[in-house]
């Protein structure tokens, strides 16, 4: 069976158990447990089965049992925490994953002392001796190379233990805590060993590194504290639905609330998570529209012109939004790179793509590093930069570096390895930008110091988060992986945000960052959450709508439009809302209506002017569509598209003459297939055969047309041809000569 089947009933068997099906989920858990190959799991399973069993047969002999209750929830746990490590064994056996194949060398080299061990002694033994070992390392290193390498290979075996144990036993516990009453074990090793027990929790539920995360998230040191709340964040949003499982967790949880900033950081974590999701849009429009323009515009950037010249001409007009969707203007370059620039300020990772590139590095073909933290004392990066020239100042260039709040740490490391084989012209440019980031930090640092640490704190957070989305996205072997980055992240609906966040405050806030992100479907669920605590809110109905109608449930976005229509306030905004909605359900009287009320309110509003031209089109009351549409082109002489709807009203009304002066207008600037088509109806309404004879020709040979196409549409066409004189017999003739044509 391959890793995705066996991933497939896990999935299954955790269904049935949430669902109280026991019986299935036992079946199921069956035969994982004899693909895991581990007697001891099989006999677990029995155990399990007989007490079920017997468990039903007393409830229908009807004996009563006052611990039954517990005994079905115990149930419920254990085959939870069996298929826990039954799939991990399973995945063992059959997947010849990197991950596996070295899990199973892991187990081969302890093989001997674990089948041995009798109690937890034996083992919390052979764990002493590798943090004895790591202890002695730690005294002796003096920063040469051979030394150093050999703290790292004890780092990378702890790394790997921990992150590969499926379920801690009370000495890894312990081996784990004594990491941090070693002496002088630095900081930026801990955060590794915080980010071995995310990893490992993430593949394998276990209570117990659970709770080491929430020990360490009320360290004193912000980067482990920081490290581990978002680790505890992210553990507990994908188990969930676990946690009632586990009053203990619950409570410890519950006891982070005595953190007086608890709320604040988680709020910083979940919008931090949401911003992860915004990074391959920014990586996109980076490659497929930022760097094209900047090397299009690099001559006119080169020659330092006026700005003025580089934006457009509107760009000062501020336009309707909903207008300028309707005309489809485009922003030009200098918008886009103050966009990113606004986006990096707020800690979104515009870096990602930059960086990408940067990860051949023999430093990131081991896991470990991806979570290492950038630091001035570093063997790694000192060694690469040793060989640099004496004007490059490799102490302010690791200032810099260290200090950056925009780069997170994996690309501090790219960064710096890659500076050995950059230009030196380039390597001066460098020693400049860093010289002027290390003097704004330490203005930033002379502000108000809460600010600062606010500032900081922030950092931290955002930094950590692209580190690990580098690593779910870049590290060679990402698909061994569960891509945590794929998750839906609606951790407002979980359990433990609800003990952690009080405050509506955060939740709305977290719902306005969804809402500006355009995710509408989780910024929906919030404000109706909200709603159901009370919130009513002019804002949360308007804004509930217009989630229903970006969402096309626009029934439910005109029941809340409805409701903000109560309110006085931005009534043109909502009665356009409601007019657009009943649009979309072709409801086009009732469409019509709301848009006449909002002219009242707004008479030279164009968006307003444009739509009830179209209300009065799809009507088919063409002389009023054709009032309107004239008013828009007066009103906005440089937009080409209105003529469009212009012309076919001419056409329709039977004004040829002005139908054909609007087409042809339309022709020279930006025509489309049915620009050609109905140019052609007009000139054969005229009496121009030929000439309506070339237009569908030209039709028909557009790139993004055919001839199936074309006689589609010249059937939709054909009852205003006749109502015109066209002499029916001529149609098929027109068309049959056309095809010779072509």
């Amino acid at each position: 069976m391959d890793k995705k089947n066996l991933e497939r009933n896990y999935q299954k068997i955790k269904k049935s158990v949430f669902d109280k099906k026991l019986k299935d989920a036992l079946e199921i858990l069956k035969e994982l447990v004899i693909k895991s190959r581990k007697g001891e799991f099989i006999s677990q399973y029995e155990s399990l089965d007989d007490t079920y069993e017997n468990l039903l047969r007393y409830t229908i002999e009807g004996i009563e049992d006052p611990e039954r209750e517990k005994i079905y929830n115990h149930l419920m746990v254990s085959i939870l925490e069996l298929s826990d490590v039954a799939l991990q064994y399973a995945f063992m056996n059959e997947s010849d994953q990197y991950i596996y194949r070295l899990k199973r060398k892991i187990e081969n080299e302890y093989k001997q002392i674990k089948e041995e061990a009798i109690d937890n002694i034996d083992s919390l033994a052979f764990n002493e001796e590798l943090t004895d070992i790591l202890k002695s390392s730690l005294d002796t290193i003096k920063n040469e190379k051979e030394e150093y390498y050999k703290h790292q290979e004890t780092l990378i075996r702890i790394f790997n233990l921990i992150w590969l144990t499926d379920k801690f036993k009370d000495a890894d516990v312990k081996l784990v805590r004594s990491i941090w009453k070693a002496k002088n074990f630095p900081w930026h090793e801990r955060s590794i060993i915080i980010s071995a027990l995310t990893i490992s929790v993430i593949r394998c539920f276990d209570v117990k590194k659970m709770e080491l995360l929430i020990d360490y998230s009320r360290n004193k040191n912000d980067q482990i504290r920081q490290r581990a709340l978002t680790g505890l964040f992210l553990t507990l949003y994908i188990y969930d639905e676990r946690l009632a499982f586990y009053p203990s967790v619950l409570k410890m949880i519950e006891s982070l609330r005595q953190n007086t900033d608890i709320e604040k950081n988680i709020e910083l974590i979940a919008i931090q998570l949401i911003k992860s999701k915004e990074t391959e849009k920014i990586t996109k429009k980076l490659q497929e529209e930022i760097i094209p323009e900047m090397v299009k515009f690099q001559p006119i950037l080169k020659d330092k012109l006026d700005l003025d010249n580089i934006l457009s001409s509107d760009f000062t007009e501020d336009k309707n939004p909903d207008w300028e969707r309707v005309f489809e203007d485009a922003p030009d370059l200098l918008d886009k790179l103050q966009e990113i620039s606004k986006l990096q300020m707020e800690g979104a990772d515009v870096f990602m793509s930059a960086f990408a590139q940067l990860k051949h590095f023999e430093f990131f073909n081991e896991m470990i590093n991806w979570f290492r933290p950038f630091h001035t004392d570093n063997y790694v990066v000192n060694e690469a930069l040793e060989k640099e020239k004496e004007n490059f100042n490799t102490s302010v260039f690791l200032d810099g570096l260290a200090n950056s709040f925009f780069m997170c740490n994996s690309d501090k490391y790219s960064f710096s390895l890659n500076m050995q084989y950059m230009p030196e012209l380039q390597k001066s440019m460098m020693m400049e930008m860093f010289n002027a980031e290390m003097e704004g930090i330490k203005e930033l640092q002379k502000e108000d110091e809460l600010l600062n640490k606010s500032t900081n704190i922030k950092s931290i957070f955002s930094q950590y988060i692209h580190d690990l989305y580098r690593f779910y996205k870049l590290y060679p072997l990402k698909n061994e992986f569960l891509d945590i980055f794929n998750l839906k992240f609606d951790f407002y609906k979980c359990e433990f945000f609800r003990i952690l966040i009080k405050d509506d405050n955060i939740l709305r806030n977290i719902a306005e960052f969804f809402f500006e992100k355009d995710y509408f479907e989780q910024a929906l669920e919030i404000y109706l959450m909200l709603n159901n605590k009370g919130d009513n809110s002019r804002e949360i109905f308007e804004k509930a709508g217009y989630c229903y109608q970006k969402l096309k449930n626009y029934e439910e976005a005109l029941n809340y439009y409805k409701k903000a229509e109560l309110y006085e306030a931005n009534r043109a905004w909502n009665l356009k809302k409601l007019a657009l909605c009943y649009r979309y359900l072709e409801n086009y009287e009732e469409s019509l209506k709301y848009y006449l009320e909002a002219e009242k309110l707004e008479p030279d509003n164009l968006y307003i002017q444009t739509y009830i031209g179209h209300s009065y089109l799809d009507l088919k009351e063409y002389k009023k569509a054709l009032d309107y549409y004239y008013k828009v082109e007066f009103l906005a002489d440089e937009n080409k598209k209105v003529l469009r709807p212009i012309a076919w009203c001419s056409f329709v009304l039977g004004k040829f003459e002005t139908a054909k002066r609007y087409y042809e207008n339309l022709i020279e600037t930006e025509a489309n297939k049915y620009d050609f088509i109905n140019l052609g109806h007009v000139e054969w309404c005229l009496g121009n055969r030929k000439a309506a004879l070339k237009n569908y020709k030209l039709s028909v040979n557009r790139r993004d047309n055919n001839l199936k196409s074309f006689l589609a549409s010249f059937k939709d066409d054909k009852h205003y041809l006749l109502k015109y004189g066209i002499d029916p017999k001529e149609i098929p003739l027109m068309l049959d000569y056309l095809k010779y044509l072509l």
